[in-house]
């Protein structure tokens, strides 16, 4: 990563308005209740620019494996307000608010939610349409079961190095 920010041209700068699409792979964390364990995460991204300051974005992500014994994974789905900051044409950083749904299998038993997410991160244009990122997500959910009346507070977060395309 150090290399390519190294090598990144002076001039690139990413187009500031029109729609993106990409894809991102890192590191999910879930918490809920005494459960509290980390797996891969993989997933993709598509949003749109309204100008420098603003973008809608949407993201789905889902875990690897998050126990050492069983099948637990997690799956998400977001939409947000995202704010930029540039620093210069090449280098920005942004956050996001918005809404999330969450769901978690963990073997036989499913749960579901609807909360909050905020995130936040890095942004470098590689060339005017090709940017990569480093992002940070948090997902704030009420984990419900499938058939019973059980609740579980959630935190599922996601650490992750995405590749996006400008259109």
């Amino acid at each position: 990563l150090l290399t390519l920010f190294l090598a990144t041209p002076a001039t690139a700068a990413p187009d500031i308005q029109g729609y993106y699409i990409g894809a991102m792979g890192g590191y999910g964390e879930l918490e809920a209740n005494e459960f509290n364990e980390s797996a891969a995460s993989y997933g993709g991204y598509a949003g749109y620019s309204f100008g420098k300051d603003l973008a809608i974005e949407s993201t789905f992500f889902t875990t690897a494996n998050l126990a050492d014994e069983g099948d637990v994974k997690a799956r998400a789905v977001t939409l947000a307000a995202k704010l930029n900051h540039f620093f210069s044409p090449t280098y920005s950083m942004f956050i996001k608010i918005g809404v999330a749904s969450t769901d978690v299998s963990a073997g036989i038993d499913d749960y579901s939610a609807t909360g909050w997410m905020w995130g936040a991160g890095f942004n470098m244009a590689v060339t005017d349409n090709v940017n990569v990122r480093l992002g940070y997500e948090v997902i704030l959910t009420d984990l419900e079961h499938d058939t019973s009346d059980d609740i579980i507070d959630s935190e599922l977060a996601n650490l992750y190095l995405g590749i996006n395309y400008q259109f």
